[in-house]
């Protein structure tokens, strides 16, 4: 009776992992996201991928949409770009800030994090997503700091 009763709630369990992968279908598979900015610059990456509940961001860098340059004047404001860029990005792709669970910095001097955080702050507020940070030479555009985050969006149902 014991074995009937697990080969019985392990047949459930199977059956129910099935529907779960077959109804979801076409939502599994990774969508490529791109503003139009982006399919202008036609540059080698997507700006972001959706893959499930989560949305995967590219490095994004201080550069301005409207110059197509680094900002003057640094760490401060090339990390204000930067943050202001993967904001922009989020909410094209329906997310915020506060869907973010995990970002890595890459800076060229590391001994510009602090002035970096201090800026980061004015972005993220607690709780702070994970986070990760390096020292990374030959960023793009001989850019001061490369940002790449990942967000959790639940999709929404369609029934």
């Amino acid at each position: 009776m014991l074995i009937r009763s697990r080969i019985g709630a392990r047949t459930i369990v199977g059956a129910l992992a099935l529907l779960a992968t077959v109804s979801s279908g076409a939502a599994d598979k990774p969508q490529f996201l791109n503003s139009e900015r982006a399919l202008k610059l036609d540059r080698p990456f997507s700006e972001a991928v959706r893959a499930g509940d989560f949305l995967y961001l590219s490095g994004q860098i201080g550069e301005d949409p409207a110059s197509a340059k680094l900002p003057p004047g640094g760490i401060v404001p090339e990390s204000r770009q930067t943050l202001t860029n993967v904001k922009h990005v989020l909410e094209t792709n329906g997310a915020s800030l506060s869907d973010v669970v995990k970002c890595t910095v890459f800076l060229a001097d590391i001994a510009e994090w602090p002035a970096f955080n201090t800026v980061y702050r004015e972005f993220f507020k607690k709780p702070f997503p994970a986070r990760s940070a390096l020292a990374a030479s030959g960023l793009a555009m001989n850019a001061r700091v490369e940002l790449e985050c990942i967000a959790y969006v639940p999709q929404k149902e369609t029934r």
